[in-house]
């Protein structure tokens, strides 16, 4: 792959983890400021699935091109895979309103797969963008654990909430770090 494509494809990709991000918050000021009642078969409703399909699907441009850029190896191909289809899961299930508690717990668990090998690829290249994956890897596990022992009390599952904000960083964090890389 020439120079050129390859910073074509970092700026797509990190300009794309960027808006994932923004998409993430997006949907978190919408849940937070307006009644439920309010978005119940709203237009609103239907933009909250379109920001929460975004955040997930426009993520899959950076999983393609960290595995590109630092998992040229085959042991990193997996760990991608597993990203792209909990990013399409999740993406599939806030799309169609129809996230089931097998569905949640599976896109945890490969996402957290696909964070921890990119923090693994990261961790000769950027060291505290790789601790933070692996931070925000181990949430994730422990989010599909605790997912998977519902009913659980709520004040148990919220030890699992640092998960949601981690990945809002991180989807901007990576999308910066991207954009550095066509320098």
């Amino acid at each position: 792959m020439s120079s050129g494509n390859r910073s074509r494809a970092e700026l797509v990709a990190g300009v794309s983890a960027i808006l994932a991000g923004t998409c993430w918050l997006g949907w978190v000021f919408l849940t937070n400021v307006l009644p439920a009642a309010a978005i119940q078969g709203s237009r609103t409703a239907k933009l909250m699935q379109l920001l929460m399909t975004g955040w997930n699907l426009l993520l899959i441009p950076a999983a393609l091109q960290l595995q590109a850029r630092f998992g040229l190896e085959k042991k990193g191909l997996l760990g991608m895979i597993c990203g792209i289809v909990s990013l399409s899961f999740w993406g599939y299930g806030g799309a169609t309103n129809s996230i089931t508690p097998a569905l949640e717990i599976a896109y945890l668990l490969l996402s957290g797969f696909w964070w921890t090998g990119i923090g693994i690829s990261l961790f000769g290249h950027n060291r505290a963008l790789a601790f933070f994956t692996a931070l925000l890897a181990g949430f994730a596990f422990f989010d599909a654990c605790l997912s998977f022992l519902e009913p659980i009390p709520f004040y148990i599952y919220v030890l699992a909430a640092p998960k949601l904000p981690l990945s809002i960083a991180w989807d901007f964090w990576v999308g910066i770090f991207l954009l550095n890389r066509t320098a």
